[in-house]
């Protein structure tokens, strides 16, 4: 009631260890996912248990910077489009998350310049494990199943409880004639 609780952060997370996903702390059943490729940072990332991160981004993506120090680790960040969610900051330097999210790439940048101003929407299909190092870490699977336009800006329209249920019912119309190869059935994760 007093929204003290220790985060009121927006963020998306994968958890390997639990093979969860969250969505600002809370579990959620995750089938897949809106990725704006334009948002990509990739850099070196410090993240610390009861502190907020610290990061030092690329020049460009992929075009890896100098290590600011050992307690560094290669992340990145990109803005995803949750659904009931909204746009959330997905970052990790995890092994898992960066080889899942590595993979499905190449097909994200390589339909991005033709669907400039869209989002690419990803199917997650599980997570597989697999050995890293001395230990295990989970990598998720996604396949790249289309484009579309980005949804209205939900952050600010989450709060009000109005605004956010008029916004779908106009945008599903709206969406099915642009997207190219797809009709709405294939949004639906």
């Amino acid at each position: 009631m007093l929204g003290l609780n220790d985060s009121t952060a927006e963020y998306f997370r994968f958890k390997p260890s639990v093979n969860a996903w969250y969505v600002d702390g809370e579990e959620i059943e995750f089938k897949g996912m809106g990725v704006d490729p334009a948002s990509l940072k990739t850099g070196w990332g410090k993240i610390s248990e009861g502190q907020a991160p610290e990061w030092q981004w690329d020049e460009r993506p992929g075009v890896k910077s100098r290590q600011p120090d050992p307690d560094f680790k290669r992340g990145f960040s990109v803005m995803v489009f949750i659904p009931n969610a909204g746009w959330r900051e997905w970052t990790s330097t995890g092994s898992g998350p960066k080889m899942g999210l590595e993979a499905v790439w190449p097909a994200i940048h390589n339909g991005a310049a033709s669907n400039a101003d869209k989002m690419a929407m990803v199917s997650f299909n599980g997570a597989k494990a697999v050995a890293i190092g001395k230990g295990t870490t989970r990598v998720p699977e996604f396949e790249l199943k289309g484009w579309k336009d980005k949804p209205a800006d939900q952050q600010e329209a989450a709060p009000a409880a109005p605004e956010p249920a008029p916004e779908p019912a106009p945008e599903p119309p709206q969406s099915a004639p642009q997207a190219d190869s797809s009709s709405d059935e294939d949004w639906k994760f």
